[in-house]
């Protein structure tokens, strides 16, 4: 009876772990216990070494077969949306789920992101845990683990943090190689690019007014780069922000279940549904701060911020990136950046792809009772 106990036990722990893509706190002694690959000598280790290639024999193959996969939707991206294979957008929104069952949607927005240096944006998953909130999240890692070769953090991210006011940021290499959602974007990123330098910032929970405030600061600071160095958008500089959709079921998400259309069937139809409209009414088009403050408001309870209303997991990451790139553009005096889909799918949507033979697979169910949403946006 003790032993049976035990495994339910872990076999929770580890779904609670891998799976919850929520903003949560949880002894500080797990989060550590996330890391798979310690860091070493300046270099940022790994968290997930089951649901991200990290080996370039692993990146060859998903990424030359999500191409394949991918071919005809991104011929008619090409042509619906002006874009070629020399296109380099201004910002994205990615997926950060297993690629197993969502690397055909990262491949559809990283493959257009070419910029030499390029800011990461993305969710702090564990920030309650770690007691942070309504700042910015920075590291002082030299370079990231990637699977070609280590990725050189670029020497801006200091010239950023330099420009910030003190109170509005904190440098913690603890929440940085904890949280995989940056984690995620690094191999399709180098699989396209091998040369390409990154600053990344991760978002905890904050309130509207912070999200105002700090991308303002953030803004300033980037637009004295970018003009004082005369740097092109798209060129020399991109912006890409992680992401997963809508987490939703009624197993698998401890206490944060969400399923207001049941989960047959029908509740799926109508869960993707809520999701495309989000996405058509939010998200994509002229990206302005009312926008991005009506999809933040939807998403999250604006009385109490730790309380989600609709399980969209980049409820900060999204909603702080976009608002603070809207501010941007008004600040460097160009118009609004405009954005459009490139791919949507769920954790159940597409057929997995075969990549046990390399040692990678699921990190959680999948199934209607517990899925998860992916989405890629471009932005020019």
């Amino acid at each position: 009876m003790k032993l049976k106990y035990i495994k339910l036990s872990t076999d929770f722990v580890l779904l609670f772990l891998t799976n919850f893509c929520l903003f949560a706190q949880i002894p500080m002694e797990k989060v550590l216990n996330r890391i798979t690959i310690a860091s070493k000598n300046g270099t940022r280790g790994l968290v997930d070494t089951i649901g991200f290639a990290h080996t370039e024999e692993q990146m060859n193959f998903i990424g030359k077969l999500c191409e394949k996969l991918e071919k005809e939707n991104i011929i008619k991206n090409q042509k619906k949306y002006n874009l070629s294979e020399q296109t380099g957008i201004i910002a994205g929104v990615s997926p950060h789920d297993d690629y197993i069952i969502s690397g055909r949607v990262y491949t559809n927005v990283i493959r257009f992101i070419k910029a030499k240096t390029i800011v990461l944006i993305g969710n702090s998953h564990w920030s309650q845990t770690f007691g942070v909130h309504d700042k910015l999240i920075f590291g002082n890692f030299k370079n990231w683990t990637g699977p070609y070769s280590p990725v050189k953090v670029s020497p801006l991210r200091d010239e950023i943090i330099k420009i910030l006011p003190e109170e509005s940021f904190i440098v913690k290499n603890k929440i940085i190689e904890t949280e995989h959602s940056l984690e995620a974007l690094i191999p399709f990123l180098q699989y396209y690019n091998k040369n390409f330098e990154i600053i990344p910032i991760l978002i905890p929970v904050m309130t509207w007014e912070s999200m105002n405030k700090l991308g303002r600061e953030l803004s300033s600071a980037f637009k004295n780069i970018i003009t004082g160095k005369n740097l092109k958008l798209g060129t020399d500089i991109a912006f890409l922000i992680s992401t997963d959709g809508v987490h939703y079921g009624d197993y698998g998400w401890s206490y944060y279940g969400y399923y207001p259309f049941g989960t047959d069937a029908e509740g799926y139809i109508k869960a993707t549904k809520q999701d495309h409209e989000l996405i058509a009414d939010f998200l994509t088009g002229q990206l302005k701060s009312e926008k991005i403050h009506k999809f933040f408001s939807k998403c999250v309870n604006q009385k109490n911020v730790y309380e989600y209303k609709i399980t969209w997991c980049g409820r900060f990451s999204v909603s702080f990136g976009l608002n603070f790139l809207s501010i941007l553009m008004k600040d460097l005096n160009r118009k609004p950046l405009n954005g459009f889909l490139l791919r949507y799918g769920t954790s159940i949507a597409f057929p997995t792809l075969p990549v046990e033979k390399f040692g990678l697979g699921l990190t959680g169910p999948t199934n209607l009772h517990h899925f998860v949403s992916h989405v890629a946006i471009g932005y020019k």
